[in-house]
């Protein structure tokens, strides 16, 4: 009886075996069979799905007219295939802030006592390119009615007014960078960039220079992706964002 019942379990165990083996094949096919390079129906964008479950959005190419692309890519990430008709995509860094939040503030003491100034410093290529379309508010102390918007990189303000007017009173700061997406369709995905909240000395500091070095133009057009779904219209065509994208026979970015 003993023996019998060892027999059971080891052919159960195999039969698992292979189901999880045949199952791990399936997913394998579902990823090689789509995998693959896509370019979007009337336009030179392509999405490149690799066998290994990454992905890549490339930038359409430029018409030669006015060349501002300096990105190949607007997105990658990650792929997965989550039914026979569905793909999903999540961009890399998604959940967690990128090299282009990272800033340094430098604290300084100059010019007159009464007022606050903050100069803000971006890559060369995104102020070339892109420095008409972003605006920096300001949050002092939590509180709206002491809050700017504004395109200067180099701002003065009245203490008195933003600030709490105490000696050595600690005021926190809150900065943002914000796309102006009005009249451009070139931002689909990030409009507000929350780079910092501190709380700072102003009696002791009112001179603050913000820089962001990695804050480009490539930065500024990634397009994030958090398990944005595709649909699988056929073997060779998916449908995405309202568009067709077809597949190509050979891989040609």
């Amino acid at each position: 009886m003993k023996t019998k019942i060892f027999l059971i379990l080891i052919i159960c165990s195999k039969i698992n075996c292979f189901s999880q083996t045949a199952n791990n094949l399936a997913k394998t096919n579902k990823i090689s069979s789509s995998s693959g390079v896509y370019k979007q129906k009337g336009s030179s964008e392509k999405l490149e799905l690799t066998s290994d479950g990454f992905y890549t959005l490339y930038n359409p190419e430029s018409n030669g007219h006015f060349d501002i692309q300096q990105c190949t890519y607007s997105s990658k990430g990650k792929w997965r295939q989550v039914s026979n008709d569905i793909l999903e995509i999540t961009s890399e860094n998604y959940y967690n802030r990128q090299e282009g939040f990272k800033y340094e503030l430098k604290k300084e003491n100059k010019f007159p006592r009464d007022s606050l100034y903050i100069e803000v410093k971006l890559p060369a290529d995104f102020l070339y390119y892109r420095k008409d379309v972003v605006k920096f508010t300001i949050y002092f102390n939590h509180n709206v009615s002491k809050s700017i918007t504004t395109e200067k990189s180099i701002i003065s303000l009245y203490k008195d007014k933003h600030l709490f007017a105490k000696p050595n009173e600690i005021n926190h700061i809150d900065f943002s960078i914000n796309a102006d997406v009005s009249g451009t369709t070139l931002y689909k995905s990030r409009i507000m960039f929350k780079i910092f909240e501190e709380d700072i000395n102003t009696e002791k500091y009112n001179y603050l220079t913000i820089d962001l070095p990695n804050f480009d133009l490539c930065f500024f057009e990634f397009d994030p992706y958090d398990q944005e779904l595709i649909f699988i219209k056929s073997q060779n065509e998916l449908m995405w964002k309202g568009k067709s994208w077809e597949k190509l026979a050979s891989i040609s970015k």
